[in-house]
């Protein structure tokens, strides 16, 4: 047994033995910037009011009667983006053609550049209703999905010739999606009161921008040759922007990811892959499937922070873990199940390949009520905590559509599934055993840095995956384990209580390192690095 009063700037390594020591920590890097206090947080973290006020607020003002931006918050959601590069007055004017113009040509090569996985694809989310086209990013729970939720669509394969210009734009609309009578009817009815009313359509912002959809506004848009006929029957009047499917994509996954957290990234990940397939079938462009991404990310918040439906929500989340969560298929396909992968799809799809075209400096803004998105997600959070994650994970500014006032352009869902981006303040987690996913064991995967701690409290077990900076990791219960090296960030560690678990070959503290009677050193004894380093 060691024992030593300090331990500075260690590399842990596999071995069986075990510190102790009551010895209280030395601060060793003071040029480093302090964290935050809880006020100069709340301030950092304070939402922007917008023209039309807050969305989730004014939510229900999107109706096909009142369609202004003076009138509904859908299209007044778009007044610091689309409506600084379009003007609907007088057959439509381009205030910023150069985006326009790269715009139309970034649709016309997506649509040529496809692969036939991609054509099969993009007709199905065509064809199939929209909120349906969200089942596959449940994964192992799909199958099961469809069973118990009774979730139909017409659409599996390519016709055997392309659909007439008679046909249906809409084929979906004469078949329900998912019953709500099912034993999954909670589940479904809250995906439906978010996905399928007036105030969630994409319809009214179009009627007031009217922005032609790209292949009537020129050659070159490689139309899907099943819908080609279909496509040139539909009236000029059904127009871009934004896009429905896309908008209605994310009210469904956001749902999905709220009743089902197990699946969270997944589910958006799928949402922006359906926005993508929206440009790839010939039907939007990009602009048109990021301003869906950021009118369905609203609604689902608005609807998740109304308490007119809490008790709708709370059935829904208990329905979608007592018949879904423990009927996992193990054999059934999961594309969408890579966390890096997701990310990296997800972050082409926030800007499409777009240069800035306003200021990279402007803060990030989280919206109020956004944190909601997140609450089954992150259940040992606090509000503030999850507003936090969004606000450190959130895309970087300057980019077209994305820089709404509240700030829902910029909200990096994947990415904030993957835990803190950095830590602003010195932060204390209560990870309490109970029966809701993550909060007996979970995985922040990101980079973490920033200039507060972590202390990790209950007992319930947290890997950290990511190359951390963070100033420092105090463990007082349950475990916590370190799967990088550099899992434990730049400052100190202290063991007051619990175990601290090296899931890696080796783990660096950078810092000071104690540990009293009460807590645990477990290294890995599957490693073959079996060193153990003191630096001076």
């Amino acid at each position: 047994m060691m024992n030593h009063q300090l331990l500075k700037g260690i590399m842990l390594c596999s071995a069986t033995f075990a510190i102790t020591s009551a010895a209280s920590l030395i601060r060793t890097n003071t040029s480093q910037a302090s964290a935050l206090t809880n006020t100069e947080l709340q301030k950092v973290l304070a939402p922007k009011k917008a023209s039309y006020g807050y969305y989730i607020n004014q939510y229900k003002s999107n109706t096909s009667t009142d369609v202004t931006p003076q009138d509904n918050a859908a299209t007044a959601l778009f007044n610091n983006s689309f409506s600084k590069y379009w003007d609907p007055a007088s057959n439509g004017t381009k205030l910023n053609a150069k985006i326009l113009n790269e715009n139309q040509q970034k649709s016309v090569t997506i649509s040529q550049n496809q692969t036939a996985a991609e054509s099969l694809r993009s007709y199905l989310s065509d064809r199939r209703d929209s909120s349906y086209n969200e089942i596959p990013a449940l994964g192992p729970f799909a199958n099961a999905f469809v069973r118990d939720a009774d979730a139909k669509t017409n659409f599996t394969a390519f016709p055997s010739k392309p659909w007439p210009a008679t046909a249906k734009d809409d084929p979906s609309s004469g078949v329900i999606w998912a019953s709500d009578n099912s034993k999954l009817g909670s589940m479904v009815r809250l995906v439906n009161l978010t996905a399928s009313q007036t105030y969630s359509s994409s319809g009214n912002p179009k009627k007031y921008f009217k922005y032609v959809r790209p292949f009537r506004q020129g050659p070159g848009i490689n139309m899907n040759k099943y819908l080609v006929a279909v496509f040139n029957a539909t009236p000029a009047t059904d127009y871009d922007f934004p896009s429905g499917h896309t908008t209605q994509a994310f009210e469904t996954a956001l749902i999905m990811g709220y009743t089902l957290p197990q699946r969270f990234s997944q589910e958006v990940t799928r949402a922006s892959e359906v926005g993508y397939d929206r440009v790839l079938v010939g039907r939007h462009s990009p602009l048109a499937v990021m301003g869906g991404r950021v009118l369905g990310t609203a609604v689902a918040a608005a609807v998740l922070n109304d308490s007119s439906n809490s008790a709708l929500i709370k059935k829904a989340y208990s329905n979608a873990q007592t018949v879904l969560a423990n009927k996992p298929d193990k054999n059934a396909a999961d594309d969408y199940n890579n966390y890096q992968t997701n990310l990296k799809n997800y972050d082409a799809r926030m800007t499409y390949g777009f240069e800035t075209i306003d200021s990279k400096k402007t803060p990030m803004s989280v919206p109020k009520g956004a944190e909601i998105l997140l609450k089954t997600r992150f259940p040992y959070l606090n509000v503030t905590q999850r507003r936090e994650i969004l606000y450190t994970t959130g895309f970087k500014a300057g980019y077209p559509i994305n820089d709404d006032t509240e700030g829902w352009g910029r909200l990096n869902l994947v990415k904030a599934d993957g835990g803190f981006g950095k830590l602003l303040t010195n932060t204390t987690i209560n990870m309490k055993e109970s029966s809701k996913p993550y909060s007996k064991n979970d995985i922040w995967r990101n980079n973490v840095g920033g200039q507060g701690s972590l202390t990790k409290a209950g007992n319930g077990t947290l890997s950290l995956e990511g190359t951390n900076t963070f100033s420092g990791t105090t463990i007082k219960g349950g475990t916590l384990i370190a799967s990088n090296t550099h899992a434990l960030g730049s400052g100190k560690l202290n063991l007051t209580g619990g175990t601290s678990k090296l899931g890696t070959g080796k783990v660096k503290v950078q810092g000071n390192y104690a540990q009293n009677a009460k807590a645990n050193l477990n290294p890995d004894l599957k490693s073959k690095c079996n060193k153990f380093k003191l630096y001076k």
